[in-house]
C-alpha cells in the first residue's frame, strides 16, 4: 500500500529524541507499506531516508508542492500542525486550520481513497467539568481555551468539509502520549521532570488527563488504516488519571516523595507571569503562555471503548505503560536528550 504523510515539520535524527509520526514511519515501513512524506527544506530527514521513505519539500500553504507526493497514494496521513504554543495565532491558523483545507481539498481533487485526520483531544476543548468521560459524540468545551485547541477544531471542521463531499475521512483523536522512544519536549519531558524532583508544586492536582502509550498510539492508528468503516472517528486516549495520582505514581517509580503543594492554575498564571522576565534576564525558557496554564483547569479525560469494541484495539494500562517509561526517562541516554 502507497501511503503519503503530510509532515510539515522538523524530524529529530538523533535516536531517542522524535514524534510519534517517526514511530508510525517505522511500524508502516516494517509492514511493507510504501511511504512518502511531505517535508520542509529544512527538515532532518536521515530517519526517513533510512526506512526509505520517498521525499517530497513542499509546504502546506502551497497545495501545488505536496500534489506530486499525494498523486496515486492509497491513504493520505494528515499529521502536520503547529505545536509551539508560542507560535504567532496567525501562524497556528494558517497551519492548523488553513493547511488542513488544503491537504483535504488536494486528495479529493486527486481522487485519493482513504484519508487519515490526526487531531487531538485539544479539539474539543477539555472534558466535561464534572470530571466524566467525554466521548466521541461529545460536544466542544467552550471558549476554547488555547488557539491550539481553536484551530485543531477548525483544521479538522474543514476536513469535514470535504468528507460531506465524498473523501473517504477518518478521524483520530489521541490525547497525551508518553513512553520511549522519548523526545525532547512534550509529555515525556513533564514525565522526566517528575521524576527528576523538578517540580515544586502541582498544578490542578485533581484535574483528570487521559494518558496513551506510543506504541500503542501508533497500533491505533494502523488499527484504523486496517479495519474502520470510512467516517467513523477514534478516541485513542488510554487511562485517565488525576493529576496529583500521576505525580504519585511517577515519583515513587523513581524512589522520591511527590510534590505536597497544590497550585489552583488561575495562581500559577499568575505567579508564572511575573517570574517571566526574570526568566527571560537569566536567559531561561520562559513560562508557557498563560492561556495553556488555564487550560490546566479543565479535565481532558476520554473514552477510548469504541476503539476498543469495533476495531478490537488494545493499549496499556499506566501502571503497565510508566515502568518502561520513568527506566528509559532517567537512563542517561535519555538524560542527554532533556
Amino acid at each position: 500500500m502507497n501511503i503519503a504523510f503530510c509532515y510539515d515539520s522538523v524530524l529529530p535524527s538523533r535516536g531517542g529524541c522524535e514524534t510519534y509520526i517517526a514511530s508510525l514511519a517505522r511500524r508502516l515501513a516494517a509492514d511493507g507499506h510504501e511511504l512518502r512524506a511531505l517535508v520542509r527544506p529544512t527538515s532532518q530527514v536521515e530517519e526517513l531516508r533510512r526506512l526509505g521513505v520517498a521525499l517530497f519539500s513542499g509546504d502546506l500553504a502551497d497545495r501545488a508542492s505536496m500534489r506530486e507526493g499525494m498523486s496515486g497514494a492509497d491513504w493520505v496521513f494528515h499529521a502536520a500542525a503547529e505545536l509551539d504554543p508560542t507560535a504567532p495565532a496567525e501562524r497556528m491558523q494558517q497551519a492548523n486550520a488553513a493547511g488542513s483545507e488544503n491537504v483535504a481539498s488536494l486528495a479529493f481533487k486527486l481522487g485519493v481513497p482513504r484519508f487519515l485526520a490526526v487531531s487531538s483531544i485539544a479539539a474539543f476543548g477539555g472534558s466535561p467539568p464534572d470530571g466524566s468521560v467525554a466521548t466521541e459524540e461529545s460536544p466542544p468545551q467552550l471558549p476554547y481555551p488555547t488557539p491550539y485547541s481553536a484551530t485543531k477544531h477548525a483544521g479538522e471542521a474543514a476536513v469535514r468539509v470535504w468528507a460531506a463531499r465524498g473523501l473517504r475521512v477518518n478521524v483520530v483523536y489521541p490525547s497525551l502520549v508518553y513512553g520511549p522512544p522519548g523526545k525532547r519536549g512534550g509529555t515525556n519531558s513533564l514525565l522526566r521532570n517528575l521524576a527528576r524532583g523538578r517540580f515544586p508544586a502541582l498544578i490542578g492536582a485533581e484535574r483528570k488527563a487521559s494518558w496513551v502509550f506510543l506504541a500503542d498510539l501508533v497500533d491505533g492508528m494502523v488499527t484504523v488504516m486496517e479495519r474502520a468503516l470510512p467516517g467513523r472517528d477514534y478516541l485513542l486516549t488510554g487511562d485517565v488519571t488525576t493529576v496529583r495520582s500521576l505525580a504519585e505514581r511517577v515519583c515513587a517509580l523513581a524512589g522520591i516523595a511527590p510534590p505536597r503543594r497544590n497550585l489552583s492554575p488561575r495562581l500559577a498564571r499568575v505567579a508564572l507571569g511575573a517570574a517571566a522576565p526574570l526568566l527571560r534576564l537569566l536567559g531561561r525558557r520562559p513560562p508557557p503562555p498563560p492561556q495553556q496554564v488555564a487550560s490546566l483547569d479543565r479535565h481532558w479525560a476520554f473514552d477510548d471503548r469504541r476503539a476498543r469494541e469495533e476495531l478490537g484495539w488494545t493499549r496499556r494500562t499506566l501502571d503497565e505503560g510508566l515502568p518502561p517509561t520513568i527506566e528509559f526517562l532517567l537512563a542517561p541516554r535519555a538524560a542527554e536528550a532533556a
